[in-house]
């Protein structure tokens, strides 16, 4: 039961080996991950944690060194689970630049679309 349980934390530390080399370029991520996972292997389960928590504490300083301090990627924009569905909007009144005003999502940005009898939209 003990090597299941210890198997079980080197997994972890191997997904958390795999998150902290996200940042790293394409070309080197695939080796820096198989060399992190091989170093953890062989380790208890305290200390694999503990390197896996070290290694994730060291990963932007690894990502300068390998991107040569070059532009990092921009963070996934996650948006909400309402404008993902496109089932709940937070629908403001905002303005162009030349000051046409119009309505838009305050949260992801989609423009409002009067769809039905009367809102002036036609098909074709």
């Amino acid at each position: 039961m003990r090597r299941k349980n210890q198997r079980a934390s080197v997994r972890f530390a191997a997904s958390a080996m795999e998150r902290a080399t996200v940042g790293v370029p394409s070309e080197t991520r695939d080796r820096y991950h198989d060399e992190l996972v091989a170093e953890m292997h062989d380790l208890g389960r305290l200390a694999a944690w503990r390197y896996a928590v070290g290694v994730a504490a060291s990963a932007s300083s690894m990502h300068a060194a390998l991107t040569d301090g070059g532009p990092q990627p921009e963070p996934a924009v996650h948006l909400p689970l309402g404008c993902r569905m496109n089932t709940r909007h937070v629908w403001a009144t905002t303005h162009t630049p030349d000051g046409k005003l119009y309505r838009a999502c305050a949260r992801c940005g989609k423009e409002y679309v009067p769809m039905g009898p009367g809102s002036g939209f036609t098909w074709g």
